[in-house]
C-alpha cells in the first residue's frame, strides 16, 4: 500500500470540471458557434494544465459540440437547423430500440427510476410555462433511465452523447402547458409498464412533436434576428 500512487485522480477531476464548464458555456451561448477553443488561453483561464483542456475538448468533439477545422484547430461546432434537429432522429432510433427490448423481454423491469424522474419533472414544471434547467434535467434523466432499462451499455453510451445537444435544444422549447409536459412522460411510463408495443408509437410521437416545436421556435428566432440586423 505504501507504494501506491494515484496520479490520475486530480487530473481526471480537473478535466471533468473543465469539461462541465465548457459544455455549459456552449449550451447557454457564452461560447458562440464557430468560436475557437485554444488550449493555452483556456488553461490559463481555468488555472490548469493544457492536458485537462485537451481532454475536455476531445470529449466535446465526441459529444458533437466541438469540431476540428483545418488551420483553426478546435472550434464550437456551427450547426444548421436540420443538423441540430438530427439529434432527435438519433434519439428516436435509440429510445425505440431500448423500449422494444424492455417490452419484449418477459422479465419485469424496475420502473422506479422513471417514476422518480417524473416526480422531479412535476416539481420543476408546476406552474411554469417555460422550461427551466431543473425541468430539462428531469426530462433528460427520464429518457436516459428509459434507455438504461434495456440493459445495453452500448445503447446507454450512445444516448449519453446526445444529452448535451438535447439540453441545448430544449432551452428553445416554446411555452407549453406543464401538465401536458408531465403527462406526455406519464403515458410513456404506463405503456412500458403494460409492455405495450404501441409505446413505440408514443415515443416517436413524443420526440417528433418536441422536434417540431423546437424547429418552429428556432426558425422564428432566426427570422427575428435577421429582421433586427436589417433594421440596424
Amino acid at each position: 500500500m505504501e507504494n501506491l500512487r494515484f496520479p490520475l485522480v486530480a487530473r481526471t477531476s480537473m478535466t471533468e470540471q473543465v469539461l462541465a464548464e465548457l459544455r455549459e458555456a456552449i449550451i447557454d451561448g457564452r461560447l458562440a458557434q464557430g468560436e475557437s477553443l485554444r488550449e493555452v488561453p483556456l488553461s490559463q483561464s481555468f488555472g490548469t494544465g493544457r492536458s485537462a483542456v485537451r481532454e475536455a475538448i476531445r470529449q466535446l468533439v465526441q459529444e458533437g459540440l466541438v469540431e476540428h477545422q483545418v488551420h483553426r484547430g478546435a472550434c464550437v461546432r456551427v450547426m444548421s437547423l436540420p443538423d441540430r434537429l438530427d439529434v432527435y432522429v438519433a434519439r428516436e432510433a435509440i429510445e425505440c430500440g431500448a423500449a422494444r427490448q424492455v417490452i419484449e423481454t418477459p422479465e419485469p423491469r424496475d420502473l422506479s427510476s422513471l417514476r422518480a424522474a417524473i416526480a422531479d419533472m412535476r416539481k420543476a414544471a408546476r406552474g411554469r410555462r417555460r422550461v427551466s434547467d431543473g425541468l430539462i434535467d428531469a426530462d433528460i434523466c427520464f429518457h436516459q433511465e428509459m434507455v438504461a432499462l434495456a440493459g445495453s451499455p452500448r445503447l446507454s453510451r450512445a444516448h449519453e452523447t446526445l444529452a448535451a445537444e438535447t439540453r441545448m435544444l430544449l432551452r428553445h422549447l416554446p411555452p407549453y402547458p406543464w401538465r401536458d409536459y408531465v403527462d406526455d412522460h406519464v403515458r410513456l411510463l404506463e405503456g412500458l409498464a403494460r409492455k405495450d408495443l404501441e409505446t413505440l408509437d408514443l415515443i416517436i410521437e413524443h420526440l417528433r412533436g418536441s422536434a417540431d416545436l423546437i424547429r418552429d421556435e428556432l426558425a422564428g428566432e432566426t427570422s427575428t434576428n435577421n429582421a433586427e440586423r436589417t433594421v440596424s
